[in-house]
């Protein structure tokens, strides 16, 4: 109970803070409130629990379960009135402590694999920087961690960078926008990189033609962000049209046999994006031995994007592995969704 209080308190104060009023105020009343925390400390193991909490009392409303609640998740309610989350706590209770075994099995038996597409944005211009420094030959593309996908064609988006940098698919029905900040501009293609293959690993990769897989994705954006989900139903369309090459597996044991397939004059480009929170210490330095000792044959690059727990921001960062020695490079800081961006690489 202790500690998923504290998780809740974090998620309140540095996740939530400023990108999700709703959860921001129910994550504070939570972790004060022992009772309804008790349904959400049952799964205590489970990665960014507050997230799987609330995703699990959101796709019970989505699933037409009917309550007061639903009024204050605009991704229910097209009306507007609720702007003031502070009242919405006593509705949230209710509804928690009437559907405490429902909550519990969704908790059970599910995860937390967002798939913000808006991430794309923030990878575009790492990927601009790796084919620079391979000729702008054609990429070999390994995502880890792809959840049901939806980052892997990343090439069939528009883009739009603040006011008038834009790149990618104009007649793309995934539009997405980022704001750029600082002084420093990143490197926005004109065209973007050429793809060769793009394959994905996941433990359990999303099914876009399950009904309800598809649900729990919706469930995962946050109420409060319907621009996130607007996206979300746009990408799923693109995706059902040309499926995603998805590997279910552990990427520390897929990872060799899909590297040694790409010819090694090829450029080899692997990246992850939110993935390595879930991973402990030891499964990441496997990763990187594993990456070290592939590298000794080749060169390859790691992409990543992931929020340290010592940075207030989530940080996008460009690694070369060559002859078994890595070069690391923080590259920028950014929006968790994708909304912002602030280039700091020369």
């Amino acid at each position: 109970m202790e500690k998923a209080s504290e998780r809740f308190r974090y998620f309140a104060k540095k996740i939530y803070n400023d990108r999700s009023l709703l959860y921001m105020n129910l994550a504070q009343r939570v972790a004060e409130d022992p009772q309804v925390l008790g349904i959400a400390a049952a799964t205590h193991d489970k990665a960014a629990l507050p997230n799987l909490f609330f995703a699990a009392v959101h796709l019970l409303l989505l699933n037409g379960e009917g309550h007061q609640l639903a009024g204050f998740y605009p991704t229910l309610h097209s009306d507007t009135r609720h702007h003031d989350y502070s009242s919405v706590y006593p509705h949230f209770r209710n509804f928690a402590l009437e559907h405490e075994k429902e909550i519990r099995e969704v908790m059970r038996t599910h995860t937390v694999q967002t798939n913000e597409v808006g991430r794309c944005a923030l990878l575009i211009p790492a990927f601009e920087l790796v084919a620079d420094q391979t000729d702008h030959q054609p990429l070999n593309m390994i995502e880890i961690g792809s959840s049901a996908g939806l980052t892997l064609p990343w090439d069939k988006y528009h883009y739009r960078y603040g006011e008038s940098l834009e790149c990618g698919d104009p007649n793309s029905p995934v539009r997405i926008e980022c704001s750029l900040r600082g002084d420093l501009q990143p490197p926005i293609p004109k065209e973007l990189p050429r793809v060769a293959i793009r394959k994905g690993i996941d433990l359990s990769p999303i099914d876009l033609t399950d009904p309800d897989s598809v649900q729990w994705l919706r469930a995962l954006v946050w109420p409060d962000n319907p621009r996130r989900a607007t996206l979300l139903e746009h990408a799923v369309q693109l995706a059902k049209q040309n499926p995603p090459d998805i590997m279910t597996g552990n990427a520390l044991e897929l990872l060799p046999g899909l590297i040694k397939k790409v010819p090694e004059r090829e450029p080899l480009c692997i990246y992850h994006s939110f993935t390595l929170t879930f991973a402990n210490k030891e499964q990441q330095e496997r990763l990187h031995r594993l990456l070290t000792n592939a590298a000794k044959a080749r060169a390859l690059f790691l992409v990543w994007l992931e929020w340290p727990t010592e940075s207030d921001t989530p940080i996008l960062g460009l690694e070369k592995f060559i002859d078994g020695v890595k070069e690391e490079k923080i590259l920028a800081r950014c929006h968790s969704h994708g909304e912002w961006l602030q280039w700091k690489a020369a």
